[in-house]
């Protein structure tokens, strides 16, 4: 009996700390680094969530100080907006924080994708992904958009986090390469070493120099693919991303190669 119940005791341990390291609950620590809170622009009410840095020290601190980024990211791509207008209607702020936090602890596709980022980046007890640089560009590039052709039928390029077209051309979503790539980009928009409008300026300029249709659906299409193809044998695209890989490799849930 007392061997049975040792035997218990020892099993729970082991399901609770795993082998005697605590698990970094992360779901119960989002009000730590969530912002939530309904403002007012031109009249009208809208809800804006963000990613703020905790001054708490947690198991998790370090991970979302390093690149809030990153992390908004995942927030913004991977959780539910099913709620909004439940909070639109709410009128205080304890009210919307109060019901915002209690669904998106239910929210299952965003929770199974934080608890595989601490999984792998904090608590370590799932082995990192491993990713090419290859892989890493074919997402990268897809940021780089041709939204549209202008009525003298110049191109109208834009990098951004919501019009991509990563829906468009991967059946499987890769959110740890997404963040990565998006914060990446963004850091180093407009930086000195590392200046992603000017190369993505550049590239566009190398599509006036071969005809790609006469009409403008077709050759959009084709433009957007050139970027694609431009963009991935950029060589300052690849050492940004190399460069911020390595800076922030401690708290990535991937490991780079070459191939």
């Amino acid at each position: 009996m007392r061997r049975s119940l040792l035997t218990t005791i020892v099993l729970t341990l082991v399901a609770v700390y795993g082998y005697g390291q605590k698990q970094c609950d992360i779901i119960n620590l989002y009000e730590d680094f969530i912002s939530v809170q309904k403002a007012t622009h031109d009249g009208n009410d809208y809800i804006t969530k963000s990613i703020v840095e905790t001054t708490k020290e947690s198991c998790i601190s370090e991970l979302v100080n390093s690149n809030t980024m990153f992390i908004d990211y995942l927030l913004t791509n991977f959780s539910s907006n099913a709620n909004y207008q439940e909070l639109l209607a709410l009128t205080d702020s304890i009210s919307i924080k109060k019901k915002y936090f209690e669904d998106l602890k239910k929210d299952t596709s965003f929770n199974s994708v934080m608890t595989d980022l601490v999984s792998k980046a904090v608590d370590k007890n799932i082995p990192k992904d491993t990713v090419t640089i290859d892989q890493l560009l074919n997402v990268a590039v897809k940021f780089f958009s041709i939204i549209r052709l202008n009525d003298e039928g110049h191109y109208i390029g834009k990098v951004c986090v919501g019009l991509n077209d990563i829906k468009k051309t991967e059946s499987v979503r890769q959110p740890f390469l997404e963040a990565f790539s998006f914060s990446s980009i963004a850091k180093h928009y407009h930086s000195d070493e590392y200046s992603m409008y000017t190369e993505f300026a550049n590239t566009i300029r190398e599509l006036y120099k071969v005809n790609l249709g006469l009409d403008r659906g077709e050759k959009l299409l084709r433009a957007q693919g050139a970027v694609f193809l431009l963009m991935k044998n950029n060589e300052s695209m690849q050492n940004m991303l190399k460069s911020e890989y390595e800076k922030q490799k401690e708290y990535l849930p991937f490991i780079l190669v070459e191939e």
